[in-house]
C-alpha cells in the first residue's frame, strides 16, 4: 500500500502503476547490476531541523531497506534481496562507525564517491567508494537511494606494493651497510641491522649472542631496545650451553632453522623458566648463525609482555639478515673467510633476479603497447628498459566515449625501486582517470595521494586527455621533455611544452592545462630523457637540442610511425656506438 506523507503519495519502486511503468528498464539495470544499489526508507520521516547527532542516530534506527538488488544482499552475506528488504538497517548491519552518515547529514544528504572501510562480521576489510542521495519533502527526510563500488581489490595491491618496496628498500639499505663496512666497523653495521629489524618486526628487542671460542657459553653482544625495554646484557652473559635444549639448538644449527616460542610462561625446565623470567621475554623468535654448518651465535626478536605474532615477512627479514650478520661476524674475526661467505649473498641475489623475471611480466601492463582502435588517431609505443625492470609508464584509460587520457611518466631512477613505485602510480591513476578531473587536476590527485608514502622518488610526467573526433588535446606536464608536433606538409618541428617542476618532488603541486588542436596528418611524439641521456664515447651526452636535430632528420624521410619509431632506437642503439644510462619510452600519436 502507498504512503502518503503531506500532500504527496509516495510508492516503492517495484510498484507496477501505470505511471510507474517507464521505470521498468531502470529498475531491470539496478537488479542485474554487480554492483550493490540499493534505497533506505524511514519507517517515519525524520525533521531535517534535528540537530546533527540526533539525526545520525535516527536514520541509522529507523532506517529499513525499501529496495536492493542481489549484489546488496550478497556484500552481507545474505542468500536473496528477500532477507533484507523491509528489514531494518540496525538489525542487519552492525556499524561501529558512524562517520559516513555524519558525513551525509553535514553535506546536505549527499555523498559523492565517499571511501570508507566496512568489517564485516566476520572479521573481514573491506573498502567502498560510496555515492548517495536523499529525498528531502518538506523539510522531511524521506529515504536515500545509494550505490557501492568495491575497491578493497585495490587497497590490498597498494598495501601489498607498499610492503613490498618497503621490504626491497631496507633489504637494499641493510646489505649496503654491510657490503661498505670494513672489517673493524662491522659492530656498527650489526647494530643498524637489528635497530631495523626491530622497527620492521615491531619487535621490543633484538638481540645478537656469540658462543665462546671454547664453545661452552652463549653471550649476548648486541642488542637494540625500544624505549623502556630492559637490556639482555646482565641475564644474557656466559649461558651455559650445556643446560640449553639440545633438540632446539640442533634446528638453530641447521640451514634456515628458527626456533619459535610463543609463550615463555609455558616453557618446561626450570633452568629455561628462570632465565627467561630473569631476562623479561614473553615471546621469542630465534634463528642460528652459522659458519660453514657449524653453530656460532644465535640472533633473536622478542616481547617484553605481549604475545608476539611474527609475520612471514618478519621471518623472511630475519632469515636476511642473520645471513649477513653471520657472515659480519666471521669477517671480523678471520677476513679470509670472506669469500666464501659471499655464497650465500649470491644466492640471495640469484633469488631477487627470479624475482625482477616476475616483476618483469608485471610491469608489462605498465606500459601499454596495444592501444586499441580509436577513430581519428593511431598510437603506437615502444619501451626499452635499461635494467631487466624499469620505471618509465605509458597508461591508457577512458574516462568517457568521446575522450582518451593517456599518462606518460618516468619515475627517477631505475631498477627494483622505480618499478615498485611504477605500479602504485598505475593503479593511482585509475583511481583518478575520470571525466570530471582535468589533466592537471588528475597530477594534482595523484601526487596528494603519493607524497605521504613515497619519499625517495619523484615523478615527472605528461597527462594528455584526447578527443579523437575534435582532435584535440589537453597536456599538464610536471618536469617531462617538451612535446614534439609536425605535418607531412612541413618539416617544421613544433614543441608544447611547460616549466613545471615533477610531482612528488616538493610538498605542492600545481600545474597547468595546455589545449592545443590537430588536424589529419599531424603527428605528436612523447618520450623519457632517457632518449637523449646518451653518452658517445669521446664526445660527451647527446643532449635534447642534438636529439631534436636528428629527429628533425628522420622526419623529413620518415614513412610510417612504425619506421619512425624503429629509426629513433636504431640510432640509440646500433648505427652509433653510444652509452644508455636511463629506460627508454617513446609514444607516437598520429590524427
Amino acid at each position: 500500500m502507498a504512503k502518503v506523507w503531506g500532500k504527496q503519495t509516495l510508492f516503492p519502486m517495484s510498484s507496477r502503476t501505470p505511471g510507474f511503468g517507464h521505470y521498468q528498464h531502470l529498475e531491470s539495470f539496478i537488479h542485474l547490476s554487480l554492483d550493490p544499489i540499493w534505497c533506505y526508507e524511514l519507517d517515519s520521516p525524520m525533521p531535517t531541523t534535528l540537530p546533527l547527532s540526533e539525526q545520525v542516530r535516527f536514520l541509522y534506527e529507523h532506517s529499513l531497506v525499501r529496495e536492493c538488488n542481489e549484489a546488496t544482499a550478497k556484500l552481507y552475506g545474505l542468500e536473496s534481496i528477500s532477507q533484507m528488504k523491509g528489514k531494518l538497517i540496525k538489525d542487519l548491519i552492525p556499524l561501529g562507525d558512524f562517520s559516513p552518515i555524519y558525513q551525509f547529514v553535514n553535506a546536505s544528504y549527499r555523498l559523492e564517491n565517499l571511501e570508507y572501510e566496512e568489517v564485516l562480521t566476520d572479521g573481514r576489510r573491506r573498502f567502498f567508494l560510496l555515492n548517495v542521495i536523499g529525498q528531502v519533502e518538506n523539510g522531511f527526510l524521506i529515504r536515500s537511494w545509494g550505490q557501492q563500488k568495491e575497491i578493497t581489490s585495490i587497497r590490498e595491491a597498494e598495501s601489498r606494493m607498499g610492503g613490498l618496496l618497503k621490504f626491497s628498500q631496507l633489504v637494499s639499505e641493510i646489505s649496503k651497510t654491510f657490503v661498505m663496512s670494513k672489517a673493524e666497523f662491522i659492530s656498527d653495521a650489526i647494530h643498524f641491522a637489528i635497530e631495523e629489524l626491530g622497527k620492521f618486526a615491531l619487535a621490543d628487542r633484538v638481540f645478537v649472542a656469540e658462543i665462546s671460542a671454547d664453545k661452552k657459553s652463549l653471550s649476548v653482544t648486541h642488542e637494540w631496545l625500544d624505549e623502556g625495554i630492559p637490556s639482555l646484557y646482565s641475564a644474557g652473559t656466559k649461558l651455559p650451553i650445556s643446560k640449553m635444549n639440545p633438540e632446539r639448538l640442533g634446528v638453530l644449527a641447521s640451514a634456515e632453522g628458527m626456533v619459535h616460542i610463543a609463550d615463555t610462561s609455558l616453557e618446561e625446565g626450570d633452568w629455561q623458566k628462570q632465565l627467561f623470567q630473569s631476562a623479561q621475554v614473553k615471546s621469542l623468535l630465534v634463528m642460528g648463525l652459522r659458519d660453514e654448518g657449524n653453530l656460532v651465535g644465535i640472533i633473536g626478536i622478542t616481547t617484553y609482555e605481549k604475545i608476539g605474532i611474527w609475520s612471514d615477512e618478519t621471518k623472511q627479514m630475519l632469515g636476511f639478515v642473520s645471513g649477513l650478520v653471520s657472515q659480519g661476524l666471521v669477517r671480523a674475526k678471520n677476513e679470509i673467510k670472506l669469500k666464501i661467505k659471499e655464497k650465500i649473498l649470491q644466492r640471495f641475489y640469484s633469488d631477487v633476479k627470479e624475482d625482477l623475471a616476475l616483476a618483469k611480466l608485471t610491469q608489462d601492463a605498465w606500459v601499454t603497447t596495444d592501444f586499441g582502435n580509436y577513430p581519428g588517431v593511431k598510437i603506437e609505443s615502444r619501451f626499452l628498459p635499461y635494467d631487466e625492470i624499469g620505471g618509465d609508464l605509458i597508461l591508457c584509460e577512458r574516462p568517457s566515449e568521446d575522450c582518451i587520457d593517456i599518462f606518460f611518466g618516468d619515475i627517477s631512477g631505475h631498477g627494483i625501486s622505480s618499478a615498485l613505485v611504477s605500479g602504485i602510480v598505475a593503479v593511482t591513476f585509475k583511481k583518478y582517470s575520470k571525466p570530471n578531473l582535468s589533466p592537471k587536476e588528475i597530477l594534482a590527485s595523484i601526487h596528494n595521494e603519493l607524497k605521504t608514502v613515497i619519499f625517495k622518488h619523484h615523478l615527472s610526467a605528461c597527462m594528455l586527455r584526447i578527443f579523437p573526433n575534435k582532435k584535440e588535446v589537453v597536456f599538464s606536464f610536471a618536469g617531462h621533455p617538451p612535446a614534439v608536433t609536425w605535418n607531412e606538409e612541413s618539416e617544421d618541428l613544433g614543441l608544447i611544452k611547460d616549466e613545471m617542476y615533477p610531482i612528488l618532488l616538493l610538498d605542492e603541486w600545481e600545474g597547468n592545462d595546455i589545449s592545443h588542436s590537430f588536424k589529419k596528418g599531424d603527428r605528436l611524439l612523447l618520450y623519457s630523457d632517457g632518449i637523449y641521456e646518451l653518452e658517445e664515447p669521446g664526445v660527451g651526452y647527446l643532449g635534447l637540442d642534438l636529439f631534436l636535430s636528428e629527429l628533425k632528420s628522420f622526419v623529413s624521410d620518415a614513412g610510417s610511425n612504425k619506421d619512425l619509431l624503429k629509426k629513433l632506437i636504431t640510432n640509440c642503439l646500433i648505427d652509433k656506438e653510444r652509452i644508455v644510462h636511463d629506460d627508454i619510452a617513446i609514444l607516437m600519436i598520429e590524427f
